[in-house]
């Protein structure tokens, strides 16, 4: 499915970096062609597919710029979605069309996930514990609550952060912050997700329980185990193996397996407000957004 690719970024040196990574794949094969522009002004007028991976803290911008400028056919919209519940309302505002949005949690539509699923007839109420080393809790948490959104069908209700750390700390990524501690999520048919972050070693683990059986999953390994002794494998895939049949199912059929916009949004609104409570009751810069991405 030949296809004209533009990457765009502000700076020269991400932009030189995509490209070498580019030419490594060194596949004559491959029908597509790649253009490299700085920032939004050389984008057609008129574009099928947008896929924004920029940090949050600019999401909202670069949608905004970028639809006043060009008509987009469909677009996905990496997580986090935005940094305040401000800029939440500005990309929801701006893409209002529903169906064509969607957002890059993709727990949802990996092969192992689905098969656990298929795997669990009485999914509801469901308990999900996260428990691992330093992963990334307030950047990455709204993956897990998309995944007990689908999991479920339920809808988030209620965000404690009683149980966070009394102080943030900085993340890998220059200018954001993690924090460490346990986050609760509860959903409206009475599931609840309990995220643990530690600042000490320890496994990476994922506890589900339904009624009557529980997986015991290792994500990183890709072995999930149920009470029964049944053993289902598999793997986190990588961003790089689903996008290209993520692209096609969108330009061939019009839809994929990613949540929608407004149902990622719903998920991102509770955790946004939690998020930016928390931080104002602990740190000393009284800031209007949660320095997530």
């Amino acid at each position: 499915m030949p296809l004209d690719i533009i990457v765009s970024d502000v700076s020269p040196e991400s932009l030189a970096r995509a490209e070498a990574r580019w030419q490594e794949v060194d596949e004559p094969k491959i029908p597509h062609q790649v253009r490299y522009v700085i920032g939004l002004s050389d984008i057609p007028s008129e574009i099928d597919l947008a896929i924004i991976a920029t940090s949050a803290n600019v999401r909202a911008a670069v949608v905004s710029q970028l639809s006043e400028k060009v008509a987009v056919r469909y677009w996905i919209l990496e997580k986090v979605l935005a940094q305040s519940e401000y800029d939440l309302d500005v990309i929801t505002s701006v893409l209002w069309v529903e169906g064509k949005v969607w957002v890059n949690t993709p727990r949802r539509m990996m092969s192992w996930f689905q098969e656990l699923k298929d795997s669990t007839p009485n999914r509801i109420p469901a308990t999900c514990i996260i428990d691992g080393f330093d992963w990334g809790l307030a950047c990455n948490a709204v993956h897990y609550l998309d995944f007990m959104a689908w999991w479920t069908g339920e809808s988030v209700t209620e965000i404690q952060t009683d149980q966070l750390a009394d102080q943030w700390h900085t993340a890998k990524r220059l200018g954001n912050w993690e924090v460490y501690g346990t986050l609760i999520v509860k959903y409206a048919g009475g599931s609840e997700l309990v995220l643990h972050c530690k600042s000490e070693p320890t496994p990476r683990t994922m506890i589900l329980e339904t009624i009557g059986s529980q997986w015991s999953i290792l994500e990183l390994e890709g072995i999930a185990l149920r009470s029964d002794g049944l053993s289902l494998s598999g793997r986190l895939e990588f961003q790089s193996e689903m996008t290209g049949g993520l692209v096609e199912s969108i330009l061939t059929t019009g839809t994929c397996s990613l949540p929608s916009l407004s149902e990622s949004a719903a998920q991102h609104r509770p955790l946004l407000s939690a998020l930016l409570a928390h931080w104002r009751s602990t740190m000393p810069d009284q800031l209007s957004y949660v320095p997530i991405t």
